[in-house]
């Protein structure tokens, strides 16, 4: 179908990949460039897509708008954003939102650490779900037949020496992760980097965000894991209360 080709075409851009060409499109795609040529010609009369001069095409600013509209009419970022903000106040440290789309986590906001040696996280950034605190919390949430299915679709990699990639050994994780209410992660997808985080949930009790305390493993240890978590949990009530 024509217009779910077109949705193909955006969804090849990431941080990593913010320019393609349409070699590049046709080849990712197995398109012809002909093909990606007319899509790509509807996506620029609409403003999806820009062509710069050196004949790559980068997302449009109508990204723009529509990002600021996702934003104003989301309860979630506009009730914890300000919670957010007075978190990083207090720890200094990179604070995260993140939420469950399908089979991946997308980090929804970030506030960055005061501190000049910061963790890198990016708003819209997709991180897989089996690794790290932000997502070990979401994917603690759901049952064990959705782990499955992340496995046969060879969704859970290892990509440091701490991921957990071994299934038993990720399922006892999770079942910490209930039964303590937080998650804690060293290294396990950013060499380095150190993270809790805690399950958001709505008034149905179910989960529905997970908001994290990220930054460097050496500077996160100097300050007991117990202030980190109380933290968090101070911060998700309140938000909780609001939604």
């Amino acid at each position: 179908m024509s217009a779910e080709k077109t949705l193909d075409i955006l969804d090849l851009y990431d941080f990593d990949a913010r320019a393609l060409t349409v070699a590049q499109i046709a080849e990712k795609l197995g398109q012809p460039q002909s093909s990606v040529y007319r899509h790509l010609r509807v996506l620029k009369e609409k403003g999806y897509i820009i062509e710069t001069s050196d004949n790559h095409y980068k997302l449009g600013y109508r990204f723009l708008k529509m990002a600021r509209i996702v934003r104003k009419d989301h309860g979630l970022m506009v009730v914890s954003r300000p919670e957010m903000e007075k978190l990083n106040e207090e720890t200094k440290e990179t604070i995260i939102l993140s939420v469950r789309s399908n089979f991946h986590a997308v980090c929804l906001e970030v506030i960055p650490s005061l501190y000049p040696i910061k963790v890198s996280s990016e708003q819209g950034g997709v991180i897989p779900l089996h690794c790290g605190a932000s997502s070990k919390v979401l994917l603690s949430s759901l049952e064990e037949s959705f782990i499955d299915q992340l496995y046969e679709m060879g969704l859970v990699k290892k990509y440091l020496e701490n991921t957990l990639y071994e299934k038993q050994a990720l399922i006892e994780d999770l079942q910490r992760i209930r039964e303590n209410g937080y998650a804690f992660s060293d290294s396990e997808i950013d060499e380095g980097v150190l993270s809790y985080s805690v399950p958001i949930r709505d008034f149905n009790e179910k989960v529905v965000a997970s908001l994290s305390i990220a930054g460097p493993s050496e500077r996160m240890l100097q300050q007991d894991k117990h202030f980190y978590v109380e933290k968090l949990i101070e911060t998700t009530k309140r938000i909780e209360r609001y939604l």
